[in-house]
């Protein structure tokens, strides 16, 4: 049960209409204020086994790409003074296109971080501009070939699908772009809207159109097929790597692994206690700068909350989960309750269900939610 940390850097340039992740505009006065509370805060941290070695950080956000590169930097060798980090640590950063100098790269390289997930989203400028990304299809390009100039190996792109105005062809041809380009690791998500995206209002005032469901599912069942033909192995709902090139970090959430959140509306999870930071900007400086606790809500997890995401997050990933083993651990009685609910899962073509295992079909990944009802 080998740790991790996230470090949420929340700052944007400006924030996409179809964001709802905890983002703030940037300004260097605030980010000055946060990082210093960010080290406040990591060098505050008592954990629950501080003999564990930690063997991934992910600076999420936000644009962790637009501060400067000693920012991070100095946030890494706090991590390294607070923690005993593997010294085959993965190290995660999101940067956006357009904001890697190769300056920059050669600092973070150099400070020791070792992979990169570059929020690419589509290759069609069109489509680009109607979610408000700041770059285009050749930033893109650009961008990738700074950090392969400065040896970055481990790389993510991140592609969206049910974008406005996108077509099959237009889907089709990110996708031609991306098998061009040799890239390790892909992560595919379908556009999720709630009430506070402006996007969602113009959907609803009809200013905006999707594409239809029908075929954003048979495009996501096409994905799967030409990715899998050119060499990236699905290993969860949305997560496509060559070999040795899945995300040890994302890993963790999946299979319920301990993770120490630090910074603005971050989550933390250590086996037996989920909890979250506040995702006020003034809120988490006024916690650090007084010596307050950041934490907004803490809860113990329960034995049948337990089993339930063992199930419900195992399920994300396509080995599925080890239903003989569940039995042995949760015992017989608990896992029958759900055997009626899985049979017509079964039955309806989203789960292969064995006496050893139960796993997603690549219907019941379109589904998911629908799935993972039975368990929560």
């Amino acid at each position: 049960m080998t740790p991790g940390i996230y470090i949420h850097i929340p700052f944007c340039r400006s924030k996409c209409n179809y964001c709802h992740f905890v983002s703030v505009p940037y300004s260097r006065a605030t980010s000055v204020r946060y990082e210093k509370a960010l080290i406040k805060e990591l060098a505050s941290f008592n954990p629950v086994s501080p003999e564990s070695e930690i063997d991934s950080v992910y600076f999420g956000g936000g644009t962790p790409s637009i501060v400067p590169a000693g920012y991070i930097a100095g946030l890494l060798e706090t991590c390294r003074r607070r923690f005993r980090i593997a010294g085959d640590c993965e190290i995660s950063m999101e940067a956006n296109p357009g904001t890697l100098s190769l300056e920059k790269l050669r600092i973070l390289r150099n400070s020791g971080v070792n992979r990169v997930s570059l929020g690419a989203q589509t290759f069609n400028d069109r489509e680009l501009m109607s979610i408000g990304r700041r770059h285009d299809s050749e930033t893109i390009l650009k961008s990738l070939s700074r950090l392969r100039e400065c040896g970055f190996t481990n790389v993510n792109l991140d592609l969206m699908l049910g974008l406005p105005g996108q077509t099959a062809e237009t889907w089709r041809n990110t996708l031609r772009s991306v098998e061009r380009l040799g890239i390790p690791h892909l992560s595919v998500y379908m556009l999720d809207l709630d009430d506070q995206c402006p996007l969602q209002g113009m959907v609803a005032s009809g200013s905006v159109q999707l594409p239809e469901e029908d075929l954003i599912s048979d495009l996501y069942l096409e994905t799967l097929e030409f990715l899998s033909g050119c060499g990236w192995a699905q290993y969860e709902i949305s997560n496509f790597a060559r070999p040795g090139y899945a995300c040890r970090h994302n890993l963790k959430y999946w299979q319920r692994k301990p993770v120490h959140g630090f910074g603005l509306g971050s989550h933390s999870f250590d086996g037996q206690t989920r909890c979250a930071n506040v995702s006020g900007m003034d809120d988490y400086l006024d916690s650090m700068n007084s010596g307050k606790n950041p934490v907004h809500w803490r809860e113990p997890v329960t034995r049948e909350q337990t089993l339930s995401e063992s199930i419900f997050l195992g399920l994300r990933l396509t080995r599925g989960v080890d239903w003989g083993q569940l039995q042995e651990t949760y015992g017989r009685e608990r896992l029958i309750l759900y055997e009626p609910g899985m049979r017509e899962l079964s039955q309806r073509a989203l789960i292969e269900w064995n006496d050893s295992a139960v796993r997603l079909t690549p219907s019941g990944m379109l589904l998911s939610n629908e799935v993972f009802q039975l368990f929560i």
